[in-house]
């Protein structure tokens, strides 16, 4: 799953990424820092992995109810072949089995890709919708500070200006192609209601920039993390 910092990139993270607007002239990559070795892949569909209504019966008859999501990362080697499958928030551990085993048997070959590609297949568990999202990406998703977000930064600061908290709130949310936060849940709580609250609307005032696979942006899976 991404992670987006609320600071810049670290040091190893430039050393793997070049600026390809400049090498390419694609309008896409403008101003994003990308990985040039994976311009020609593209997102899968979740068709072309296998029966998309025996994965959501699947996840179903599996999932955690309590989680907001129940989701597996799907690893496929250089061929193709589906090599790696990791069950996240099922309801017990023959569950998580079930899915994974289940998984290996139908999920279909995707033909050549990088290797270790990697694509999330989630279930949201209030709705019961069953989607593909990216984690392999061109270009990973990126933060932007508004003027708005760096307020609140400013308000926080001033009124925990010897925060006790010392814990991170990590939010998991689904950012669309187009850049926009279509749904977002708390997964890790610091212990306390109102720093919790301040942590998602410091996302909400956010701006962020949508993964790219090859050409195209996506939607995708993010995890944001919140120092307090």
């Amino acid at each position: 799953m991404f992670k987006v910092w609320l600071l810049a990139a670290t040091a190893a993270n430039l050393l793997l990424t070049t600026t390809l607007d400049a090498q390419r002239g694609d309008s896409v990559y403008s101003k994003r820092r990308c990985n040039n070795r994976l311009t020609d892949i593209r997102m899968p569909l979740l068709a072309e992995l296998g029966d998309s209504v025996r994965f959501a019966d699947l996840l179903s008859r599996g999932a955690d109810q309590q989680a907001h999501i129940t989701w597996v990362e799907l690893g496929f080697g250089k061929h193709g072949a589906l090599h790696r499958v990791d069950v996240k928030d099922a309801r017990s551990s023959s569950a998580r089995t079930l899915i994974k085993d289940s998984i290996r048997a139908s999920v279909s070959s995707i033909g050549p890709y990088p290797h270790d590609f990697r694509v999330n297949l989630v279930r949201f568990n209030t709705t019961g919708d069953v989607r593909l999202l990216a984690e392999t990406a061109t270009c990973e998703p990126e933060s932007n500070q508004t003027p708005e977000a760096a307020a609140l930064i400013r308000e926080i600061h001033r009124e925990f200006p010897e925060s006790h908290v010392h814990r991170d709130a990590v939010i998991q949310f689904v950012l669309e192609s187009d850049g926009t936060v279509s749904d977002a849940w708390l997964q890790v709580s610091t212990g306390y209601t109102q720093v919790d609250s301040l942590a998602m609307e410091l996302l909400r005032l956010m701006r962020f920039y949508p993964a790219i696979v090859g050409h195209t942006p996506v939607a995708a899976l993010v995890r944001q993390p919140y120092k307090f």
